[in-house]
């Protein structure tokens, strides 16, 4: 009670003045206030925890008075307006100057030790106590108060987050995913229950004291802010609770639209910051088993990807999309396919610019897009959502951008055709079932479309020299295709979307023909431009006995149990 009554409107001179201390080790005779300043702290903290009650009710008083205290030390506004009116102008500066400096003093002591051990007390009384003090100071310092240490306060907030949240929430947050388990709602309940965790920490004082930090960031020197880069990775990396890494993500997405030079640093990608958080930010979003958070962490990588290198980008977009295919069939892993759509899916979408670059190997449209095309027919309809929005928005693009010299065609179909194959002949290959239906339907979808098939002029014999290359694009993708359909066909094996690739091979093979040239017919009869090996489909007149050449299928002997084969094939994954 009597330090309480002695402290009351203290300055820091009065205190002791002085520069910053980190540390209350000081000689008796030369005491600064910085070191007054922790001990008095530090004496309210080991009051607040003390066994006896009388203690406990004088550390209360003592840990009011001293926040009262510490917060009017770093408010200068407070100081400032006391001013002898009598001084000069110049005086005045000069002390209004003195004051912003002691008030950057008491800012950078009291928040350093009240992060650093305030926010970590056993005790809840002392905790709350410490909570309420920095929130105080926050709220009145000014952004040069705290730029000295606004990276460290908003590393310990965000770590704070998941810190002094109640461990039973997340007891009750595990047993609901447990449930799930046994069958029932369970993953819905997590859901919930984790959107309510969020709701909760994000309305809260600490959550308060990080937003206004972050309104300062912008009246902060560059400097200070790249600071903040390498902390939003450590939090990610580092922080216990999905709490802290929804925030971060919040931290990221907020800096990235009012600070976006903070995120652009000069150097090779490996040692760049951004580039560091946003592999972070992906990695995260993978694991991250909570809807609400894992979408907050995409969120904040698409706004993120528009201020990183481009080919930092494209070598994290080439990760999802092989992480994508690779997660299926025996390494099913949804939770992987999921998150790596929305990666490509939040990049095409929030960081359209990207989409210009595609690096030496043109990735947007050798590779992103067949990938996407395909995934628009996975079973899980959220995931196929995804790679739907990425077809139509970087098909828009890549329409608008006209970069198709190597390419023809006027859907993006089409003009994607060659990829397109490559990525068919690629799924129907692997080993993986739920790949290959994939890659049947979306067979079937071009043979539908009539993509397979000659171009309408060269139908009706009006076609000119301009639509040679895109007939000749469209005749050797047919050829690949209906060669690879033929493929799977002979074979015995009977599996879910074989049916499709059965229906696709027909297709193809009746749209050709009608301009299927007989074997060893002459250049000049097919308007001169085209050779008989370039059509998927040729007759061949002086055979009667093949459908396909050289197989003698229509000489076969098929009286005696006509299909043999059959009765011993295998039959996978019917439904």
């Amino acid at each position: 009670s009597a330090i309480s009554d002695i402290i009351v409107g203290r300055s820091w001179d009065e205190l002791g003045g002085g520069g910053v201390v980190v540390d209350d080790d000081g000689e008796k005779m030369n005491t600064t206030a910085s070191i007054r300043l922790i001990r008095l702290w530090r004496s309210a903290l080991r009051a607040l925890d003390d066994v006896r009650l009388v203690v406990r009710e004088r550390g209360e008083v003592l840990g009011r008075s001293l926040r009262a205290l510490t917060i009017r030390l770093c408010d200068p506004s407070v100081l400032i307006s006391s001013d002898d009116t009598f001084l000069s102008d110049s005086d005045q500066m000069k002390k209004d100057r003195e004051i912003e400096v002691q008030a950057e003093y008491a800012a950078a002591v009291s928040l350093g030790w009240l992060v650093k051990y305030g926010l970590n007390a056993p005790c809840p009384e002392a905790t709350g106590i410490c909570i309420s003090c920095l929130l105080g100071i926050v709220d009145v310092s000014k952004p040069t108060t705290l730029q000295p240490v606004l990276a460290e306060l908003c590393y310990a907030l965000l770590m704070a987050m998941s810190g002094l949240e109640p461990a039973a929430l997340n007891y009750l947050q595990v047993r609901a995913a447990g449930d799930s388990n046994s069958g029932g709602s369970g993953n819905d309940r997590y859901d919930n229950l984790e959107r309510i965790r969020i709701q909760a920490a994000m309305s809260g004082p600490i959550a308060t004291a990080l937003n206004k930090c972050l309104e300062m960031v912008k009246h902060v020197d560059l400097e200070t802010q790249q600071k903040l880069v390498p902390v939003f990775d450590s939090s990610l990396r580092t922080g216990a609770g999905f709490a802290t890494r929804a925030a971060t993500a919040d931290a990221v997405s907020n800096l990235s639209n009012s600070c976006p030079s903070a995120f652009r640093f000069k150097g090779i990608s490996s040692v760049n910051p951004t580039v560091r958080l946003l592999r972070a930010l992906y990695y995260a979003s993978e694991r991250e088993r909570g809807i609400t958070a894992k979408d907050k962490m995409t969120h904040a990588l698409g706004n993120l990807a528009a201020l990183a290198p481009g080919s930092s980008v494209r070598q994290l977009v080439i990760k999802a999309c092989k992480r994508y295919c690779e997660s299926s069939g025996s390494n099913n892993d949804p939770s992987a396919r999921k998150a790596a759509a929305a990666t490509v899916r939040a990049i095409v979408v929030r960081s359209s610019n990207q989409l210009y670059d595609g690096g030496p190997n043109d990735i947007w449209r050798k590779k992103v897009l067949p990938v996407a095309f395909l995934g628009r027919h996975d079973e899980d309809t959220k995931v196929s959502t995804l790679w739907k929005d990425v077809w139509d928005e970087g098909g828009s693009i890549m329409s608008s951008s006209g970069r198709n010299d190597d390419t023809y065609g006027i859907t993006l179909q089409e003009n994607l055709l060659p990829f397109l194959e490559m990525a068919i002949i690629s799924a129907l290959r692997d080993m993986s079932w739920a790949r290959r239906r994939h890659a049947c339907s979306a067979l079937l979808e071009l043979s539908n479309s009539n993509i397979l098939a000659p171009t309408s002029r060269s139908i009706i014999g009006d076609e000119d020299e301009n639509d040679h290359d895109r007939f000749l694009q469209r005749a050797k993708s047919s050829s690949v295709l209906l060669r690879e359909c033929t493929r799977i066909i002979a074979r015995p094996r009977v599996w879910v979307g074989k049916a499709d690739t059965i229906k696709a091979g027909s297709i193809i093979a009746g749209k050709w023909c009608s301009i299927a040239p007989a074997k060893g017919t002459s250049i000049d009869s097919l308007h001169g431009y085209y050779h008989t090996e370039w059509f998927p489909i040729v007759l061949k007149i002086d055979s009667y006995d093949d459908l396909f050449d050289g197989d003698g299928w229509f000489a076969l002997n098929h009286s005696e149990a006509d299909y043999l084969q059959d009765a011993n094939c295998d039959v996978d994954e019917v439904k």
